[in-house]
């Protein structure tokens, strides 16, 4: 990006050619360090947690659908430039991992660059800090934020490519918004707006950035005395459409996929539980990052208690604290406003999925607590000078430590078993991570260790569906190691769950065949093949279950149904059927 010298001052003083160098260099350095710090992502695999769904079992990304893009939920949620970002990478990379991996690791390099050059830009405008002082806040905005573990599902997740994309035209949305509040040139209105529409695309958490202005209008960039406060709220009234419109759309693809929880299910009082234990969890787990796991059971949370108090009351502590130091700083204030308002569509008052909390939430609102420590340090560098060398060598100490922290954590992320394994570490008391490195273990093949995960995760009685993926996927296991009077049993108690699953009827017909049990696997075919939507398969499996019971007639009219209804395997059965 070209640094150019009008749009480094608001109220500050130009930027000297060596300012706008070390800015630049601290950049780079930052930016760079981060892609290093990542490096060990790119051997990373797929895991079977979402990316299935966006990538390697998702056929409409095998070419550039923009209907499909633009009409998908994907996992419920409506991000169409996301989709046809993997749609991009499996033209040139197929289904290699390696440049998926890539692409996500760039873009968190890239925000990593203009963050720290918001920094600069930001205390620049708020106190025209001297060349080393922004030095300091661009390379510690770039390094606390770049190669910190919190970050590491965001990057190193294939399906995550929402947060860092989202993230990037966030950043540059930020960049057109400090130059136009310089300049008031229509065009870096214009691009702002641009970028915040494809941000919202890529991911929705951004519908929050009209507020995001209006706290950057009253500091740093001061545009409340300058500006005046009918124009900044008419400029920021088609931000608030956009972001009225996709809050709706988001909604809708959440609620089409069923995955909002009723307030039967979760209500009100653990929401606002969540919400609260929310604001103070994120900023612990950026302080303190150990124990981070990709799953954080909802179900730790028992509704209002003791605890919600406490929180309640340390949350309400810093607001009035940031408050009362509006007259001495607005530092505290804007930074702490910003963290809460860009974290609120995450908090947990729309309950969706089985996490009461994810890293991934933080990546957006981290950045205001990032920027609140790189200015306090550039400060301290511009108000004593000497205290330069001890500032940098800390910060190289921290991210050392950090580096070391995000390199372990994205091992965790190599593929689905090291991924449910860590969970099971972090929380051996409850059935997700069990379940799930069963789950993985079916797929590989490995039957014994996935039914003594799923048995395990079973006894620990999951949710309805969690507990539905273990009994079927045992099932599985069960049939293949030849035990099929358990696999029945298991899919029996699928079927309990989801009586309309079509799979686990032909499963358990599979496992009624293998024991000679004819008539309750024909039940089932039947029963299979009814179901909506109506397929050939399901009619082919039940015209050869006819024929193996020597039924000839109902075979043949079942193989006929098959042949109508598209199915091609039927007809060579059919024909050999009339052969015979």
């Amino acid at each position: 990006m070209h640094l150019q010298n009008k749009a480094y001052h608001l109220t500050g003083m130009p930027l000297t050619n060596p300012a706008k160098k070390l800015v630049l260099a601290a950049a780079l350095i930052s930016a760079f360090v981060a892609f290093c710090v990542y490096i060990p992502a790119l051997g990373n695999g797929f895991v079977e947690w979402d990316d299935p769904l966006y990538v390697y079992e998702n056929p409409n990304i095998r070419g550039f659908d923009l209907k499909w893009a633009f009409t998908a939920s994907v996992v419920s949620t409506w991000a169409p430039l996301t989709l046809l970002s993997f749609a991009l990478d499996y033209s040139i990379w197929g289904l290699d991992p390696f440049g998926y991996h890539l692409v996500n690791s760039i873009l968190h390099s890239l925000n990593v660059f203009m963050l720290a050059l918001l920094a600069a830009r930001l205390a620049q405008a708020a106190s025209g800090f001297g060349a080393k002082g922004l030095f300091m806040t661009a390379l510690a905005a770039g390094l606390l934020f770049g190669i910190h573990p919190i970050h590491v599902e965001s990057v190193a997740w294939v399906s995550e490519r929402k947060d860092v994309l989202n993230a990037f035209f966030f950043l540059l949305a930020l960049h057109s918004y400090v130059s136009y509040a310089k300049a008031s040139r229509p065009a870096f209105y214009f691009l702002t707006l641009v970028f915040f529409v494809l941000s919202l695309l890529s991911k929705p958490m951004t519908v929050t950035m009209p507020v995001v202005l209006l706290i950057m209008d009253f500091y740093p960039l001061n545009r409340f005395k300058t500006a005046g406060l009918k124009k900044i709220i008419i400029e920021k009234l088609p931000f608030f459409g956009l972001s009225i419109l996709t809050g709706v759309a988001s909604i809708w693809s959440q609620t089409s996929a069923d995955s909002l929880s009723s307030v039967t299910k979760w209500p009100v009082s653990s929401r606002i539980y969540i919400s609260v234990r929310g604001f103070l969890f994120y900023i612990c787990k950026t302080i303190v990052p150990v124990n981070l796991a990709p799953l954080y059971p909802r179900n730790i949370v028992n509704g209002l208690d003791i605890w919600f108090a406490v929180y309640a009351l340390f949350l309400l502590a810093i607001t009035a604290f940031t408050v009362r130091m509006i007259k001495r700083t607005r530092a505290l204030f804007s930074s702490w406003a910003f963290y809460v308002i860009t974290l609120l569509p995450v908090i947990g008052i729309l309950q969706v999925g089985s996490q009461a909390a994810a890293d991934r939430y933080s990546y957006l609102p981290s950045m205001g607590l990032v920027l609140l420590v790189a200015a306090g340090l550039g400060w301290l560098i511009h108000k004593k000078a000497t205290a330069f060398v001890p500032v940098l060598a800390a910060l190289v100490v921290v991210s050392s430590v950090l580096s070391f922290l995000t390199v372990r954590q994205t091992g965790i992320w190599k593929d689905t078993v090291s991924l449910w394994t860590h969970e099971i570490k972090v929380f051996p008391g409850f059935p997700f991570g069990y379940v799930y490195r069963g789950v993985s273990n079916v797929a590989a093949g490995n039957y014994e260790r996935s039914i003594a995960d799923l048995t395990k995760g079973i006894e620990l009685n999951p949710g309805k569906q969690v507990l539905f993926d273990a009994y079927s996927h045992r099932g599985i296991a069960m049939g293949n190691l030849g035990r099929m009077q358990e696999a029945a049993a298991d899919f029996t108690q699928a079927l309990s769950l989801e009586p309309k699953n079509k799979i686990m009827y032909q499963n358990r017909a599979s496992a009624y065949i293998n024991q000679g049990a004819y008539a309750l696997a024909l039940s089932d075919l039947q029963k299979a093949a009814s179901l909506e939507p109506v397929d050939g398969a399901s009619y082919t499996a039940l015209g050869l279950a006819y024929a193996r019971t020597g039924d000839r007639e109902n075979a043949y009219a079942s193989l006929q149904k098959a042949v109508q209804l598209g199915d091609n395997a039927a007809l060579q059965r059919l024909k050999a059927l009339e052969g015979n």
